[in-house]
């Protein structure tokens, strides 16, 4: 074992070692330097110094002594002395002072710090702040309800609560003990103890947990995609998400007329042609207190089978449940806490085993295909002890965690992988288990409208993949005003999960369905959803290779981490890789665009801008900024009918479309839904005078669209010439590719 102390013999050799390293390009993305200097653990990149550790400092005592031990290639240890007072149980002795081992190991993209000292209750990690920016940890509009998401310079309390009234927009009820920095790295402190974080104060970042286990990952992007890879390399992969929930997905907080209403609504939605793939019925729906405690049916909705089958045999449309664990005083139900509220002990296995023969028996059985997954964190009794004796420091963000995990278990013992869960309250770790977030009980205002927008912005950054509003709020006064109904809905169908309230405010004030507007909302209510049934094949592919790709909102900087002028931009983001979205957010349609580096492209491909450019627009009602990235190539089609099947007499197809630029490669990750979800790769190569582009076997009729910068003179598909038709105004040329299997497409310029 070679031993480091400290010395100014070891400051001089360390700097004549390491500084040819640094500038050496073979490093691997993964590799990590670590040296110790003056008690000062610096972290190392090939990109130059990442991150500073002035010290691990348990029970609020920074350590005395620190020595770095080098073990093999990939670990090394840090052993820290701390001053007799940091262990109470030697104050009064004159025993050795308490040391600390931590443990650190390279693992993919990062490193991992680990050290449980039995003497220990607490651990603050302090880092040198650099003067960088901090993204992540929470929801909620922190602090002072403002929108942009960087956190310099607050601090952040690390733990799950109802809010109720604090905040603006309510109830955004998401935390993580992970964030992003703006030099590129993320932190994750992995345990569900209590927090708070103290970001870029007076020279410092400290990490604060109530528990005396280190166990804390550093991961290097510097994209955000790269962190977020990293990291579900350690939690998990996120969740499968089912076709039919990447489509238009409808409700009203109280289905007043029971089952006979909710079928009146998609009649009338089919009768107008808006596409809907989803639906799902919120509490009350069953006996028992409060509409729920009992979890069946109620006489509203007798016959579940029948009414639920039509919805999907007649339909295609799947229906979800409004679920919570917890009965609201309904005390005939096993292991829960005593708490006026009633929640399960959701560590208690006779609390699971009731709660799951509940859903099997009353709503699995008759077709229910996922829940809305409501409270969680609200009025939660954090002093009652748990029947696996978890420590009251850890007790409300587990609970988040525990409540995803069983969720998902329960629905997948019944339904397999096809279902979809998603929550309002949500805790790091349940990416593996939740289908997705929503964005919690937004007022139905323009400003509530922001505010969902700047939440969604906030929960990308802590590695949620998909995001929803409730489109058109959830708190005011009913119906709202169209502009802002048609901005919210634009909004919604360029979101992670696309979903729409049509009833009053809280289930109450006059409904919001199209039926009940003008003709010009009615037709840009249609077209909204038609463009996210068009979408599908994006979305789901995008979705389901999020361990690979990232969040499916991409703040900018995630995205352009070398752009400054991204640092703050919370109102606009990347829908996946491909689309740059700018939802309008106010009433006169006016709205300011960054485009970052690149060209960019109208969505229908007829209109160029240059990048690094700041834009004015004067947006139309029926239009929302949107903007294609160059180099770009994906799938849009149509694969997936909700309702419309009851009209579309379009068979199955997909268009690829690519915007090359006139020297680069570009791919996209397609997820073959009639191939049992293979993944399958679509490459683009370009240059000034040709455009190749290999497509795989894609199940469906296929055709090309390619965006040109004149007229091609010919085009091969697998070295034949074909014909192919060439639209000048948004100079792009379409190609039928009739073969069967793969094919290689040279497009001469």
């Amino acid at each position: 074992m070679k031993k480091f102390h400290l010395s100014n013999f070891l400051l001089l050799i360390f700097l004549i070692v390491l500084t040819p390293l640094m500038a050496n390009n073979t490093w691997s993305d993964d590799e990590f330097h670590v040296s110790l200097i003056e008690k000062n653990l610096k972290i190392y990149t090939k990109s130059g110094l990442l991150i500073v550790i002035k010290s691990f400092s348990f029970n609020f005592a920074d350590p005395v002594e620190v020595t770095l031990d080098s073990l093999s290639d990939s670990t090394f240890q840090i052993q820290c002395t701390y001053p007799i007072y940091s262990d109470f149980r030697l104050m009064e002795s004159n025993d050795e002072p308490p040391v600390a081992t931590i443990l650190t190991n390279r693992i993919k993209g990062g490193l991992h710090f680990y050290s449980n000292p039995d003497w220990a209750t607490t651990i603050t990690i302090k880092l040198v702040d650099f003067g960088e920016h901090y993204y992540g940890l929470i929801e909620i509009l922190y602090p002072d309800n403002r929108k942009f998401a960087d956190l310099r310079g607050t601090v952040v309390d690390i733990e799950a609560g109802g809010n109720r009234n604090k905040y603006y927009e309510n109830y955004a009820s998401v935390w993580s003990a992970f964030f992003m920095s703006s030099k590129g790295y993320g932190s994750f402190f992995d345990s569900f103890a209590k927090g708070k974080y103290f970001m870029g104060i007076e020279g410092e970042t400290k990490i604060f947990h109530e528990t005396g286990k280190l166990d804390w990952y550093v991961f290097y992007g510097p994209e955000g995609y790269k962190i977020h890879n990293s990291y579900y390399n350690i939690i998990g992969k996120p969740k499968y998400v089912p076709i039919w929930a990447c489509g238009p997905v409808v409700w009203r907080d109280e289905n007043k007329g029971g089952a006979n209403e909710i079928l009146r609504d998609v009649d009338k939605f089919t009768d107008m042609k808006i596409p809907i793939t989803a639906w799902w019925v919120d509490r009350p729906y069953s006996n028992g207190a409060n509409g729920w405690s009992k979890m069946d049916f109620n006489d509203k909705f007798a016959d579940p089978g029948n009414w639920i089958a039509k919805l999907r045999n007649k339909y295609n449309i799947r229906l979800m449940t409004w679920v919570a664990t917890t009965t609201f005083g309904d005390t005939s139900f096993p292991g829960l806490f005593p708490n006026f509220f009633g929640y399960f002990d959701l560590s208690n296995p006779a609390a699971v085993t009731e709660y799951k023969r509940r859903l099997y028996d009353n709503q699995y059985k008759y077709g229910v295909s996922g829940h809305k997954m409501d409270r969680g964190e609200q009025y939660f009794p954090v002093s009652e002890p748990w029947f696996d004796r978890t420590h009251e420091q850890e007790r409300r963000n587990k609970y988040l965690y525990l409540y995803s995990k069983v969720q998902h278990e329960i629905a997948q013992e019944y339904l397999g992988k096809d279902h979809f869960i998603f929550a309002r309250a949500a805790f790091h770790r349940v990416q593996p288990y939740l289908s997705a977030v929503w964005g919690g009980d937004v007022r139905s205002n323009w400003d509530g409208l922001a505010s969902n927008l700047a939440n969604a912005v906030r929960c990308s950054y802590m590695g949620f993949p998909v995001w929803g509003s409730d489109v058109g709020g959830y708190l005011g006064e009913g119906r709202i005003p169209e502009e802002l109904y048609v901005r919210w809905l634009q909004f919604g169908a360029w979101s992670g999960l696309f979903e729409i309230k049509i009833d009053g405010a809280g289930g109450r004030g006059e409904d919001r369905p199209p039926w009940k507007y003008s003709k010009r909302l009615q037709d840009i209510f249609r077209s909204l959803c038609n463009m996210r049934l068009e979408l599908i094949p994006y979305i789901y592919s995008q979705v389901n290779t999020s361990y690979d790709n990232g969040v499916m909102m991409k703040p900018l900087n995630y995205v352009f981490s070398d752009d400054s002028t991204c640092t703050n931009i919370w109102d606009e983001y990347m829908f996946g890789n491909v689309f740059l979205v700018a939802p309008v957010l106010n009433k006169d349609g006016y709205r300011k665009v960054y485009l970052p580096e690149g060209k960019w492209y109208s969505y229908d491909l007829s209109k160029e801008y240059d990048g690094n450019t700041r834009y004015s627009f004067i947006v139309p009602l029926n239009e929302i900024p949107v903007f294609i990235r160059e180099n770009s190539i994906f799938p849009r089609g149509n694969i997936y009918l909700g309702n419309s099947i009851r009209w579309s007499k379009e068979g199955k197809y997909l268009e690829i479309v690519a915007v090359p630029s006139k020297k680069g490669k570009s791919s996209f990750v397609y997820v073959d839904y009639f191939d049992n979800d293979n993944q399958k790769k679509l490459s683009m190569e370009s240059y000034i005078d040709k455009i190749q582009i290999s497509l795989p076997n894609l199940s469906v009729s296929l055709s090309l669209i390619v965006r040109v910068w004149k007229k091609p003179d010919k085009v091969l598909v697998n070295n034949n010439e074909v014909e192919f038709s060439y639209d000048k105004n948004s100079k792009t040329v379409k190609v039928a590719i009739t073969v069967s299997g793969s094919s290689e497409v040279l497009i001469f310029l």
